[in-house]
């Protein structure tokens, strides 16, 4: 009895305490699971191509807005590309969002928006892995070129 009363009360003390006290030891992923939003000029087109440098399976999705209004999606696998035709309309915009599997199951993937050397934009996307390689060797890279 008085065995069970000390194995509750520390167990619950142990409890509190990482109530209060959290593990500081976290990583801290950088990026954004949010997709990455941008707007194209009246006339204009973006051409996405990609490259994958991960051994997670990955996807990106292009999602594309007349007036905030959803008119369309595609989704693509690393090594697709894809061109969103030009539009008539002034306020055309598109978002790029990054998956990754984890075990069976589709999850965001993190992500950041870079320059691109040669005038586009890349967004780099992360595979889960939280290892913050957006610099140095993203897992999943969309160029996008707007012309």
């Amino acid at each position: 009895m008085k065995k069970n009363i000390i194995t509750t009360f520390f167990l619950f003390s142990t409890l509190a305490l990482h109530i209060t006290f959290p593990v500081a030891a976290q990583t801290k992923c950088e990026g954004t699971t949010t997709p990455a939003y941008f707007s194209l000029y009246k006339n204009k087109q973006a051409t996405f191509t990609s490259a994958m440098d991960a051994g997670t399976e990955q996807r990106y999705k292009i999602e594309w807005f007349i007036g905030g209004k959803s008119v369309g999606f595609v989704v693509k696998k690393p090594g697709e590309s894809f061109v969103l035709k030009k539009s008539t309309f002034t306020s055309q915009s598109f978002s790029v969002t990054g998956f990754h599997k984890n075990r069976d199951k589709w999850s965001l993937s993190r992500n950041k928006i870079f320059p691109d050397s040669k005038g586009g934009v890349q967004v780099r996307f992360d595979d889960g892995a939280c290892d913050n390689s957006f610099v140095t060797s993203p897992d999943l890279k969309v160029i996008i070129k707007m012309d």
